[in-house]
């Protein structure tokens, strides 16, 4: 996290609040506003953002770069040599299931602290809670299906690839074909053909017949180069020539009317006893174009990017960061449509008598209750405290707390009012 990934606004609201000594303990907020198609979010990249916030500090070249501007007293820049983060930070884990409205991230320091982290942490993860509570949908959508994560062509740099990799195997996908992912994080990677492999040879059964000779028991055709149903057929073909050499792995299809050639791809791979053989779908996937191939075609493996990368029903999540508590006591946001209700918060969650997820209460730090506390403390004092911080850690709480969530919540196309309830002391404040 680097310091300066901030807006101007951030460091001279700072400077004024050093300047006139409005420098005391206050608590900020992430949260995020409804939306049509998000009746949940998953929590991402939370525990790496309070992980760096621990390093963060100013360079001299930071330093120097800002005394250019001549926007600042000497005495702030003076501050900023120093700066330290040394506060608590509570958040919602990564791969915990959660709601609009309620905060992922509580921030308590002081003012000058918490106020240079707005941009910093929104920009860190606001992305990954987007990419990961997108993923969860396409993820119930494929009904168990494998899920391969193909969206680093189409992220911002490679950062964003890095991220949307985490994010989507946090989410329960299968593996991603980004190798810099599958080292970073460990998560596995899956790979087939490009077109340009394809017409790199003089015909598409040497091109197969090549791929499968080095990779015999790992191959995947990419059968659409030029026509679809004679690519079918020509793998087929390369398979029967290498029939007692190659363990086929399966074939990819990319374009075209998925349902319609999935289904015959699976038909003529029945009647050439080729049942073990699997069928890939990729191209231009979303959540509601895999339920109909679920319920409609064959697929056995589904390949997607943009729609995880930039998510065309919600290309940027409304990730807020809000003042919400100082030592003069709650602030509120009454903004027409943009309400924030103030208090330093901390969410409770309760469990039906089969274990469904029943309701979250969100609080008041200064109150008790005996639910399940989502929202925890990451960082104390400026010291990371965390420990289950790991992917698969992130993975498991996902899927635990998926098959905890109702049906209802579920729903891909209905907008349902979230189980949230504000505690009486928050409403009435």
């Amino acid at each position: 996290m680097k310091p300066l990934t901030t807006d101007l606004y951030e460091l001279t609201m700072a400077n004024v609040y050093l300047k006139t000594s409005a420098r005391g303990w206050s608590a900020f907020e992430m949260s995020v506003r409804p939306h049509r198609y998000r009746n949940f979010l998953v929590s991402s990249g939370v525990l790496e953002a309070a992980r760096e916030i621990n390093q963060l500090e100013f360079s001299e070249d930071d330093i120097k770069y800002l005394q250019s501007l001549g926007k600042f007293s000497d005495e702030f820049l003076d501050y900023l040599k120093s700066f330290r983060f040394i506060g608590d930070i509570y958040a919602i884990p990564d791969g915990r299931i959660f709601f609009p409205k309620e905060p992922v991230m509580v921030v308590e320091t002081d003012r000058i602290t918490g106020q240079i982290l707005e941009t910093m942490l929104l920009n860190r993860v606001a992305y990954q809670l987007n990419s990961a509570s997108k993923a969860a949908r396409i993820y119930i959508a494929a009904e168990g299906r494998t899920l391969l994560e193909f969206g680093a062509r189409r992220a911002a740099d490679h950062e964003a690839a890095l991220r949307i990799a985490r994010a989507t195997y946090v989410a329960g996908w299968t593996g991603t074909s980004n190798l810099e992912a599958g080292k970073t994080y460990g998560i596995p990677v899956y790979g087939t053909m490009a077109h340009a492999f394809v017409q790199t040879y003089t015909s598409e059964f040497e091109a197969f017949l090549e791929f499968a000779r080095t990779y015999p028991e790992s191959a995947i055709f990419l059968v659409d180069t030029y026509d679809t149903l004679a690519g079918i057929e020509t793998a087929i073909e390369v398979m029967n020539h290498l029939k007692d050499r190659l363990k086929l792995k399966g074939i990819r299809i990319d374009s075209g009317d998925l349902v319609e050639l999935s289904r015959y791809a699976r038909r003529r791979l029945r009647e050439a006893g080729l049942e073990d053989v699997i069928i890939v779908l990729s191209g231009d996937l979303n959540e509601w174009r895999i339920r109909e191939i679920v319920r409609e075609g064959e697929a056995d493996a589904f390949g997607v990017g943009s729609e995880v990368a930039i998510p065309s029903d919600k290309p940027v999540l409304g990730a807020i960061y809000k003042l919400v508590e100082d030592e003069d006591g709650f602030k509120h946001k009454f903004s027409k449509g943009k309400v924030v209700i103030g208090g330093s918060k901390r969410v409770f969650r309760y469990y039906d008598s089969q274990g469904l997820l029943l309701k979250d209460v969100v609080a008041h730090k200064s109150e008790t209750y005996n639910g399940e506390p989502l929202l925890v403390k990451v960082v104390s004092e400026g010291r990371y405290v965390f420990a289950d911080d790991t992917l698969e850690a992130a993975r498991k709480r996902f899927l635990k707390d998926l098959e905890r969530l109702p049906e209802e919540y579920k729903n891909l196309d209905e907008e349902v009012e979230v189980p949230v309830e504000y505690s009486r002391l928050l409403r009435f404040s």
